[in-house]
């Protein structure tokens, strides 16, 4: 059950993170950043498991999360952490203001998504 969990979540997950590059590629800056949001939020669900209470909040999975992290010996560098823990608010922004947002700035989401998605899967092989 929990590998059908997981693994439902890791495709959701790429999914978001496909949509993510194809709408940067497009120039479409605010979709990507929110489509990527989503596809991290997807590897935390799988990651964290079922929730307590019935659904993950989008602010409440992430300290699981960063335990999660810290528990397996925490491969991200501050940057990442950092990119991690704003990755919230800067999707709100994109989903809900008319700012905008750089092309360096969803560069450096893609490689957070990407390095999260080579955490995840390291655990995995290191785990099983």
């Amino acid at each position: 059950m929990v590998k059908i969990w997981f693994s439902s979540w890791i495709e959701k997950a790429s999914e978001h993170r496909k949509a993510g590059t194809t709408l940067y590629e497009l120039g479409l800056y605010r979709d990507s950043i929110s489509r990527l949001y989503y596809a991290t939020f997807s590897l935390m669900v799988a990651v964290c498991g079922k929730p307590p209470g019935g659904g993950w909040k989008h602010k409440g999975i992430l300290k699981p999360f960063l335990h999660w992290l810290y528990k397996i010996g925490n491969p991200l560098s501050a940057e990442e952490l950092s990119l991690l823990k704003e990755f919230y608010e800067k999707r709100r922004r994109a989903d809900y203001t008319t700012k905008g947002i750089t092309s360096e700035a969803i560069k450096e989401y893609i490689n957070l998504t990407n390095r999260l998605f080579e955490v995840i899967d390291d655990n995995r092989k290191n785990n099983s």
